[in-house]
């Protein structure tokens, strides 16, 4: 009986592990690209940075997505909570990045930040609570 739950929970802590990965990924890269680039992009490294930065916020975006299908699918109402706020806080990143992107205004790149740390801590309690 503990052998089927735990296997069940197995897929969850594994996307629940790399969407936490991706996710610290993406807020380091976004952090060094807001600390060493400027707003219009004119150089190749900022470009660059910029791009690895975008990269992971797919993939975690994605890895978001994943996570809570299988959430859902465990049967665990805790996993599926938290997988939920992972993929709103995720959803909520992108819209902020996308409008600081089209403003430049920073507000909207704190909130992008925000919801990033706020989606890495239910990512992480997925983990915990799937072990």
């Amino acid at each position: 009986m503990t052998q089927s739950v735990s296997s069940r929970n197995t897929p969850v802590l594994i996307s629940s592990v790399v969407e936490t990965i991706l996710l610290i990924g993406t807020f380091i890269a976004g952090t060094a690209t807001m600390l060493n680039a400027q707003f219009p992009i004119n150089q190749t490294w900022m470009a660059a940075l910029l791009s690895s930065h975008l990269s992971l916020a797919i993939l975690s975006g994605l890895g978001a997505v994943l996570l809570f299908t299988l959430s859902y699918l465990s049967d665990r109402r805790d996993l599926y909570y938290l997988s939920l706020i992972t993929v709103v806080f995720v959803g909520l990143a992108a819209a902020g990045g996308l409008a600081f992107y089209a403003t430049y205004n920073y507000a909207f790149s704190y909130i992008m930040a925000l919801s990033l740390l706020i989606s890495i801590i239910s990512s992480t309690g997925c983990i915990i609570y799937s072990l």
